[in-house]
């Protein structure tokens, strides 16, 4: 039996439900309606199956989201290799993050940086260490920067995921690039350069500011002793 849009409604045969189908139902949920349409009832709609069914394998959303997260980082990982310079490895890593937030506002927006204790985000954290071991780094001090250049790309890109979910779902966007004082002579700098924040480019942003991150730590490695 076929509805409108040629999704079927016939159930599933039982034990055909499976984790793997859910996350990937509930990546595409969230990628075409946003973060409030993830419900187990629309799950388990999109599934032809039920919301009972879904909670045998996921107790709660926050489980789903974990999940999620965990996707995430598969996707952002798919493929990479460490490259010859350990600066381009970093560079690779956050900008796959990056284009995984912008492919999946809505899901970066909710799940990127929470901690899943999966595989995936072990091989995340496993190739971060890789790249500054290779730049001298050891111990406490590479956990240190693993922990600061994790957080910084994550923020980055979810805060930015954010913004696009507000742009497109209607929701009243946290910041503006137009300003308009009442008196624009109090405010020299920012009336200067109006028109290139009405216009800055996020993407843009996030390659300056990794351009002038990997410069810091360029300029920190070659200060540490070498083994």
């Amino acid at each position: 039996m076929a509805v409108a849009g040629g999704r079927s409604t016939k159930r599933l045969q039982r034990g055909t439900l499976s984790q793997g189908l859910i996350v990937e139902t509930a990546l595409r949920i969230l990628d075409e309606d946003g973060p409030d349409a993830l419900t187990f009832q629309r799950l388990g709609k999109e599934l032809s199956s039920s919301a009972t069914a879904v909670y045998r394998h996921f107790a709660s959303r926050d489980h789903i989201m974990v999940a999620v997260a965990e996707e995430l980082d598969r996707l952002s990982l798919e493929g990479y290799e460490p490259h010859e310079s350990w600066t381009e490895s970093l560079r690779d890593l956050a900008i796959r993050a990056w284009n995984t937030a912008l492919d999946h506002p809505a899901a970066a927006a909710l799940c990127m940086g929470r901690v899943t204790r999966g595989l995936h985000e072990l091989r995340a954290v496993d190739a971060v260490l890789e790249a500054f071991h290779r730049g001298g780094w050891r111990g406490r001090a590479a956990v240190l920067h693993y922990q600061a250049f994790s957080n910084f790309i994550l923020s980055m890109a979810s805060n930015n995921a954010w913004r696009l979910v507000n742009q497109r779902f209607g929701a009243e966007v946290n910041w503006v690039q137009e300003y308009q004082p009442a008196d624009p002579d109090a405010y020299p700098y920012a009336e200067a350069a109006k028109e290139h924040l009405r216009s800055v480019d996020m993407t843009e942003v996030f390659h300056r500011q990794m351009d002038i991150l990997l410069a810091a730590l360029l300029a920190e490695a070659a200060s540490l002793p070498r083994d």
